[in-house]
């Protein structure tokens, strides 16, 4: 059905009908939106903030009665500020109160569809920004001060209702953090909504009325997003999962005290964000992850390394970006790397790749090349840079074993550096052997191109923080002395840290040898 309006008109005849007498016997033009059918115009108002659709029927008596059938309430308190160091507006929050329940207790709609409420600042940003971390008592004040009953009756509304109860609804956000959560529940009929299509929490609130549940039942969900204070029932994700036949859309962003079995099962998942973060010991690992996803097509991963995985082949993965913590509780070095590659093997199909901390740093050991899978179909390779990697085996194995490849990406550089207070920089070499290792790697000519610097690799990245430094002019010509086809070398200065003057960097890298004739050398 066709549901734009007719362009106005300014014809007699039209205008004719369009006018109406005011009490003052001037004519007045009848507003084109108070005449369109209420069907149509309750579709439009859910389409727009709850408090816009407000402001809006609050000018016309025809249009008030239509507000109270939307099928979409959305409530968001922002942009009040709950913080006291730096106060804004928080004076409107009881405002806000108000305003909800005045609108909670006029609804009349048997058909609410969506039913998003946010209030308070959000997961992430609670714990890794704003307010310092370190004033707790501020961040405590950062949050909402707000009714246990209030909260209770306001998450639970979309399913308590005698309007709605739940029957007809398919979208349900939840992004409430306030001061004092442990009285407030998530009601636990949000987990067996068979209507639900998309479910998003992002909270502070209590899990222990879900964690009793004998199981859940989510037939219809297609995205789940969580984002979560505390899970203190570690199979509390995975029973959740296995509720949702449909699911395509998994994120869990939580925090846990220790982890046991972490399993995610799913043959209709095709995205899979999980962070898992630890409550009491940040260096804490979990003991085995299982995660069986066959049509997975994007995986984010960021955890400590794990003490063992059960990963089968992910065959239609297209991009997974890796965020990987050592595991201090394993004894020796090839016991990390056999995890890592245990982890790593069964991506090999995937196309675009980031690996950050030990996936970099622990795979550097002789003969890891051996024991890489071969990537078929790699073409953007991101390789991250943590305080202790060395590339003089690691590097040239993903070389070797990404035929294809096309981009290589050093998002935080190359080298660790320091700068004293006259301005100079030297290298930090922590391990002198490794790091001698890596200059005689840096120094010689390959005998054998790999295959993707002979055909493919045309784009070349270096976020470089400190500007032109022995270690990253050695890898730098090592790279320009073997990628035959190279159109592109652009290295990214940190002017925050870098005091090296830029024209004479990029005049250096201009002198450097190079394979490719064709290759353009950037200094950004």
């Amino acid at each position: 059905m066709d549901l734009r309006l007719k362009p106005f008109t300014t014809s007699t005849s039209t205008s004719t009908k369009r006018l109406k007498p005011c009490v003052d016997d001037n004519p007045v033009v009848e507003d084109r939106l108070t005449s369109l059918p209420d069907e149509l115009l309750i579709r439009i108002l859910s389409l727009v903030p709850t408090k816009d659709a407000a402001a809006t029927c609050v000018l016309s008596k025809k249009t008030w009665p239509v507000f109270r059938h939307m099928i979409s309430l959305e409530f968001d308190d922002s942009p009040i500020s709950h913080c006291l160091r730096h106060p804004y507006a928080v004076e409107r929050f009881p405002s806000f109160v108000n305003f909800v329940d005045n609108v909670l207790q006029s609804y009349q709609s048997q058909y609410l569809t969506r039913f998003c409420l946010r209030m308070g600042k959000d997961f992430r940003t609670r714990y890794f920004g704003g307010c310092e971390p370190a004033m707790r008592r501020c961040e405590k004040c950062c949050l909402p001060d707000l009714n246990p009953t209030q909260i209770n009756a306001w998450i639970s509304f979309p399913f308590t209702a005698p309007s709605c109860g739940g029957v007809t609804l398919r979208e349900l956000e939840l992004c409430i953090n306030v001061r004092e959560p442990g009285h407030s529940q998530l009601p636990p009929e949000i987990f067996t909504c068979q209507t639900l299509e998309v479910l998003k929490l992002d909270v502070n609130l209590g899990l222990d009325l879900a964690y009793t549940m004998p199981s859940f039942h989510l037939p219809n969900l297609k995205l789940l997003d969580l984002r979560l204070s505390f899970i203190s029932e570690e199979s509390f994700v995975s029973r959740l999962v296995s509720s949702c036949p449909l699911l395509q859309d998994l994120t869990v962003i939580a925090w846990f005290n220790h982890i046991h079995s972490m399993t995610i099962s799913s043959t209709s998942l095709k995205r899979l964000c999980l962070d898992i973060y630890m409550l009491e010991n940040e260096f804490d690992n979990t003991d085995f992850v299982r995660i069986h996803t066959p049509n997975l097509e994007y995986f984010k991963y960021s955890d400590n390394l794990a003490l063992h995985y059960s990963i089968p082949n992910m065959d239609r993965l297209v991009k997974a970006d890796i965020l990987m913590g050592s595991n201090l509780q394993m004894g020796t070095l090839e016991e990390s790397t056999k995890q890592v590659l245990n982890f790593i093997k069964p991506l090999s199909n995937v196309q675009h790749l980031y690996l950050f901390g030990c996936c970099t740093g622990e795979l550097n050991v002789p003969g890891v090349e051996d024991q890489l899978p071969v990537f078929h179909n790699l073409k953007y390779l991101k390789l991250d840079y943590v305080g202790y990697t060395y590339w003089d085996k690691v590097l040239l194995a993903f070389l070797n074993r990404s035929p294809v490849l096309e981009t290589l990406v050093f998002p935080s550089g190359i080298s660790d550096a320091c700068v004293d207070q006259h301005g100079c920089v030297s290298v930090v070499e922590d391990d002198l052997e490794a790091a001698r290792m890596e200059r005689k790697f840096c120094r010689k000519t390959l005998a054998t191109i790999p295959c993707c610097c002979r055909s493919y690799l045309k784009t070349i990245v270096i976020y470089s923080y400190f500007g032109g430094i022995k270690r990253e002019i050695y890898l730098i010509k090592f790279l320009l002395r073997h990628a035959l086809v190279l159109e592109e070398l652009i290295v990214i200065r940190n002017v925050r840290y870098s005091r090296r003057d830029p024209k004479r960097l990029e005049s250096k890298l201009q002198n450097l040898p190079r394979a490719s004739p064709n290759c353009l050398i950037q200094v950004q």
